[in-house]
């Protein structure tokens, strides 16, 4: 057991420690340091990461090929739900209830296998990002260099009020602008996909009357 931790300890501080802390040296000479020297308040810096990373999740959507894997499995499972059809053309009901049994059994396993992979690319893409993000800005704007700087713990500092809230944290200025990014993103995806789809239709109407 002690040849064990000493090992996993040789792996962290080795390894795992120094990457992380030479990534998060390389983020803040290109992202940090550029807005810094544009004299942006630092919650609009925190506001321009979480846009970024914002850019970063569709990028990996796109690396990860999530929307061609999603396709991939409704056909497939589309197919597998349509074979079932024909087993109502068994006469001999045992045959018949097996048959559905296994297919059943089939669907299920396609189905958990497609669902595990899914969520752990959504892990991949959202939430593993926004973390190590998240804990690199915090760990670069922490209280005592945001008290240093403006004066309190917070980023957006706030008259008091009956809410006893004293101002917005870094989390929550990323956590907002990157939420309302998501929502933002996606629906510019799915309008220009609308676009597309009425772009290609009025294509195909002019060529088929080309064509009489």
């Amino acid at each position: 057991m002690e040849l064990l931790n000493q090992l996993m300890d040789t792996l962290y501080f080795g390894m795992i420690e120094p990457f992380f802390r030479l990534l998060a040296g390389i983020l803040e000479l290109l992202i940090l340091k550029p807005l810094q020297m544009t004299g942006l308040p630092i919650w609009l810096q925190v506001c321009v990461v979480a846009v970024l990373t914002v850019i970063l999740a569709f990028r990996l959507r796109i690396l990860l090929r999530v929307e061609e894997k999603t396709k991939a499995f409704n056909e497939k499972f589309g197919a597998m739900h349509s074979q079932q059809q024909d087993f109502k053309l068994i006469d001999d009901q045992k045959s018949r209830r097996a048959m559905y049994q296994s297919s059943d059994d089939d669907l299920n396993d396609t189905y958990n296998s497609f669902l595990a992979g899914h969520y752990g690319r959504y892990v991949s893409i959202y939430l593993i990002p926004l973390c190590l993000i998240l804990a690199w800005l915090n760990n670069i704007y922490s209280a005592e260099v945001l008290r240093g700087e403006l004066g309190s713990p917070f980023v957006i500092p706030l008259a008091e009020n009956s809410l006893g809230t004293r101002g917005l944290s870094v989390t929550f200025v990323f956590l907002c602008t990157y939420v309302i990014g998501l929502i933002i993103g996606f629906r510019l995806r799915r309008y220009s996909k609308h676009r597309a789809a009425a772009a290609q239709s009025v294509a195909g109407d002019r060529l088929e009357k080309k064509s009489a």
